[in-house]
């Protein structure tokens, strides 16, 4: 049995304090609670790709979701200054693959409920 469902959720920075992933974008759906992307990986990690996150990706593999999937990217841990002075981590995202470089994957899954259904 894939046990996969049962490890995983949203991807935190804790989750990189042994080091940078590197993984295939399977996936991307809007989570509406949160109003975000999230992405989903080979590995069956989730995150949320937050605004800059989301500009990265556009600039690597355009303004498509759909054109996200296949590329790898890594993932690491890094650090911003929040407005009372203190370090605090994050997730940042580096574009591994060329935007001419897309992988082949299984056809994604869709989380959301406006999928037409076939009569």
């Amino acid at each position: 049995m894939d046990m996969r469902k049962y490890a995983s959720g949203l991807m935190r920075p804790e989750d990189l304090h042994n080091g940078p992933l590197q993984d295939k974008i399977v996936n991307v759906y809007i989570n509406d609670k949160l109003n975000a992307p999230i992405i989903t990986l080979e590995g069956g990690q989730e995150f949320v790709a937050w605004n800059n996150m989301c500009r990265v990706l556009t600039n690597a593999y355009g303004y498509e979701d759909r054109d996200w999937i296949g590329h790898v990217i890594e993932l690491s841990l890094g650090h911003y200054t929040n407005k009372d002075g203190e370090t605090k981590d994050n997730i940042q995202i580096k574009p591994i693959s060329a935007r001419d470089e897309k992988g082949e994957i299984a056809k994604p899954v869709h989380k959301d409920m406006d999928d037409e259904i076939p009569f």
